[in-house]
């Protein structure tokens, strides 16, 4: 890679440090690169297909899942006229026809204010779409809607489901079809890695060991979590079992510069990805007053420890629990990408890696 601009020292001094086995970084101004690097292993174990950091790694995107394909398709369908956003969830399926989900809508669950609880192991309760219908449809919310943000994976669940009622068609197919295809993306950018691509793919977790912890802290016996290390599979077990990886709250697998290119259609408003209007509702905050300012599924950069302190407070971005990040700076007109594999192959300290990703802003920031 060329255009290290300081970010290869950075990276190595990541991969030293043991907050990640591998990462690679990409910042860009209005789509010309200011620099571009890569350090470390995109995949450790097992020894035989151990594999250096490279521009064609595709990192799993966990979280970063949500604003690059929950809304963009949610959002999608709204401008179609398929959905309105302020559409109560009952509306599409009966299971949510419940007192306790009046006032949850798309636009609450969207923002993070849906009241829905920050995560459950819902595989627990049974695998699949069928199953995890029933299983979110029986949860008790953990505040009532538009109270406060509860930053909740399944309120994106709930919302997967939801597009692939309206739609009729599965979330990979509807991903290609109306955000990668017409943005040229569909080569580094897409739920479940093929065979011939989960080579590229950077390694995941031992033993699905941090949700064997959070399951059993909630007092919950599950023998379903797989054993090994995960290569070419999403890391998180929500969006595994729920379709093999095709999910809204996670599943994305991505390059450095496919993340780059969707971040920028969102930055100058292209129409191939959704209208003018609605890209500019989406990365605007939308929970004025409230405890965190969140867009359409971005998180606006005063609200995130990640963002550090050169960006400014209506930059727009979001983050995922693999170490992966993008964040978008509309004044300066940047994009700027971090993915990285702090699981890999086994977890790295989530805190160590906000004040990383702080570092690399203030540095990119910088760049000329």
């Amino acid at each position: 890679m060329k255009r290290t601009g300081g970010l290869q020292a950075l990276l190595e001094e990541g991969v030293e440090r043991g907050r990640f086995a591998g990462a690679c970084a990409l910042v860009t101004d209005e789509g010309r690169v200011v620099a571009e690097a890569a350090a470390g292993d995109a995949r450790v174990e097992p020894a035989s297909g151990r594999a250096a950091a490279a521009a064609e790694t595709l990192w799993d995107l966990a979280s970063l899942t949500k604003p690059l394909a929950g809304t963009a398709l949610v959002l999608a369908l709204a401008d179609e006229g398929l959905v309105s956003i302020d559409d109560e969830i009952g509306r599409f399926d009966d299971l949510f026809r419940k007192e306790k989900f009046r006032g949850v809508t798309l636009r609450r669950l969207l923002t993070h204010t849906g009241g829905l609880a920050a995560w459950e192991p819902l595989y627990a309760r049974g695998e699949g779409r069928a199953a995890y219908r029933r299983s979110l449809a029986g949860l008790e919310p953990e505040a009532p809607p538009g109270a406060r943000v509860v930053y909740s994976c399944p309120g994106f669940l709930v919302l997967s489901d939801v597009v692939e009622s309206v739609a009729r068609a599965p979330l990979d197919e509807l991903f290609g079809e109306r955000v990668t295809g017409p943005l040229g993306l569909t080569s580094g950018l897409f739920f479940a890695p093929p065979d011939d691509a989960r080579g590229r793919a950077a390694g995941g977790e031992r033993d699905d060991a941090t949700e064997r912890q959070k399951t059993a802290s909630l007092g919950i016996r599950w023998d379903g979590f797989r054993s090994g290390v995960v290569n070419g599979e999403v890391n998180d077990g929500n969006a595994f079992r729920r379709s093999h990886g095709v999910a809204l709250n996670a599943g994305l697998f991505g390059t450095a510069k496919a993340v780059e290119a969707l971040a920028r259609a969102w930055l100058v408003r292209d129409a191939r990805l959704l209208r003018e209007a609605t890209i500019a509702a989406a990365i605007r905050n939308q929970t004025p007053g409230s405890n965190e300012d969140r867009g359409f599924g971005w998180a606006l950069a005063r609200t995130t420890g990640s963002a550090g302190s050169a960006l400014p407070p209506d930059a727009f971005g979001h983050t995922g629990f693999t170490g992966s990040s993008v964040f978008v700076d509309p004044r300066a007109g940047r994009v700027y990408v971090l993915l990285a594999n702090r699981l890999h192959p086994d977890a790295r300290s989530s805190e160590e890696m906000i004040a990383f990703r702080r570092r690399f802003h203030d540095l990119a920031a910088a760049l000329d």
